[in-house]
């Protein structure tokens, strides 16, 4: 069963974004490789210290490894667009880019004596940036290839930012290094450590572009096309407006009202059936917060089995309380609040989707 325009529209996606319905079960990490062979058959004087030293050589390769790991396409691409601020560049020919820029920014809070954040005046902070990066989803064999690539370069070490100057920014590199002898012609074995160099230095030994810095780190998920009667392909949800003082939080799977399908007989992306899942409200406000342990930062929180009401009734004021008897949540202005449902643990791997509601203007937005 599927209702895929409804699981398009839910996530906010363009109907393109179709051909990638499937799920993700593996990907392939990238790292760049510094081998070092030190050569004691050809000893060389050093002309600094005098000493005779290993002839040492340095070449470059790009390693990949491949993992499980479980996802889904159209809410990896959907937290991308609508999470990281990411645009769409083009669609054509069934292969998807997209595309945010680099942009720079400053720090507007610092750390106080107990370590607590307190706020400058705005524009006063660090000067810092978040490099570009890009994604390509493109067609193969069994399904797609979800290319993530981004600009390489550390910029923040210790609380202290970094300019955007590759002479300044830095990345470590995998150097393995192999010690070749006479009785041991051809080493195999090595130790392994971790360099740093600047961008302009790793450029320099490598001859990599930015480009191929980028690419010789990337990261690419295994889109696999699969029948959405036996698998999860992917999940939703929505905040309904019944009237103008009352909601109701839904879930979705593969695009059905997660009542109406049997989704504890699909497949998930880690390739055990689907469990159970809870439902949650969550309020945010800047004025108020939860007292106590409070892991999500909110003023208020609800939780719900799956198969309970999720219908909240709201009532404006300049607080933040709950009625359980009448289920009214009284808000303050410049209030947000969240609808989303989390599967049981499996695994270890909790799979998770929401909604956010202004309840200001009563617009929505994806919360992934």
């Amino acid at each position: 069963m599927q209702n895929l325009e409804k699981s398009l529209r839910l996530l906010n996606l363009p109907t393109e974004f179709e051909a990638i319905n499937g799920q993700i079960n593996k990907r392939v990490t990238k790292a760049l490789i510094e081998n070092c062979l030190m050569d004691f058959t050809k000893m060389v004087k050093n002309p600094t210290t005098g000493k005779f030293e290993p002839t040492t050589t340095f070449t470059y390769e790009v390693s990949s490894s491949e993992s499980l790991f479980g996802m889904y396409p159209l809410n990896l691409v959907a937290g991308h667009l609508h999470s990281t601020d990411m645009d769409i560049v083009s669609m054509d020919n069934n292969t998807f880019v997209l595309y945010k820029p680099y942009k720079e920014f400053t720090i507007d809070t610092i750390l106080d004596a107990n370590g607590q954040l307190v706020n400058l005046p705005p524009g006063s902070g660090q000067k810092s940036w978040v490099g570009w990066a890009e994604i390509s989803i493109v067609p193969t064999a069994t399904g797609y290839d979800y290319n993530f690539y981004y600009e390489q370069g550390n910029n923040v070490s210790f609380g202290v930012h970094f300019p955007h100057d590759e002479n300044i920014m830095w990345r470590s590199v995998i150097r393995r290094t192999y010690i070749k002898t006479s009785s041991t012609p051809n080493p195999t074995r090595f130790t392994k450590s971790h360099p740093k160099y600047t961008i302009a230095e790793l450029k320099k030994r490598t001859g990599f572009t930015d480009r191929q810095l980028a690419e010789a780190y990337g990261t690419t998920w295994k889109v696999e096309l699969k029948s959405h009667d036996t698998h999860c392909l992917n999940i939703a949800s929505d905040i309904v407006i019944v009237d103008q003082d009352t909601i109701k939080g839904e879930a979705y799977i593969n695009g059905i009202l997660s009542k109406d399908i049997p989704y504890t007989n699909l497949i998930s992306s880690y390739f055990k059936t689907l469990p159970d899942f809870v439902c949650r409200y969550k309020l945010y406000n800047d004025k108020f917060k939860t007292p106590g342990d409070n892991v999500y930062g909110t003023a208020w929180n609800k939780f719900m089995a799956s198969n309970q009401d999720t219908t909240l009734n709201l009532q404006k004021g300049d607080t933040v309380s709950y009625n359980a008897t009448t289920n009214t949540l009284t808000y303050p202005p410049n209030s947000r609040l969240v609808f989303d449902y989390e599967f049981l643990p499996a695994q270890g791997k909790n799979e998770t989707n929401g909604t956010a509601i202004n309840l200001d203007t009563m617009t929505k937005e994806f919360f992934g």
